[in-house]
């Protein structure tokens, strides 16, 4: 085999620089959009036109109480609404299933396979107890 000559490792590093100068580039370049983009307005844009028009931000929103009017009042004819009352209900919670109390490495293949199947785990049914232990802790 030939070992490559001086002027094919130079055109080689040559585009090898290359490229990594305009991946920086790019990178340069995107930063830089994104900081525009992220920048607040300043009174000097880069797009002036003839009539600039100011830009107002708001930081904080009040609103005071709004004041509706009774839509019985204004039309005399309606019926009263009825009022409503929020009503909260209590909901029971009910344990559908017992959490295992004792350590998978104390349990029975016969207590592990149920466990499997829940987390279907394939051929869990064929599974020796040290695989059924792998699959259920992983």
């Amino acid at each position: 085999m030939k070992p490559p000559t001086i002027f094919k490792i130079a055109v080689e590093a040559l585009i090898t620089m290359s490229l990594i100068a305009l991946l920086g580039l790019l990178t340069a370049l995107t930063y830089a959009l994104l900081s525009f983009l992220g920048a607040e307005p300043t009174d000097q844009s880069l797009l002036t036109s003839q009539t600039e028009t100011p830009e107002v931000t708001v930081k904080n929103l009040t609103a005071p109480n709004p004041v509706l009017p009774d839509a019985t009042v204004a039309l005399p004819s309606a019926k009263a609404a009825p009022k409503l009352k929020a009503m909260v209900k209590e909901v029971k919670t009910e344990i559908i299933a017992e959490v295992a109390t004792k350590p998978l490495t104390k349990m029975t293949v016969q207590e592990l396979r149920p466990l499997a199947k829940e987390r279907k785990i394939p051929n869990w049914r064929k599974l020796k107890k040290k695989e059924l232990i792998f699959y259920l802790t992983a």
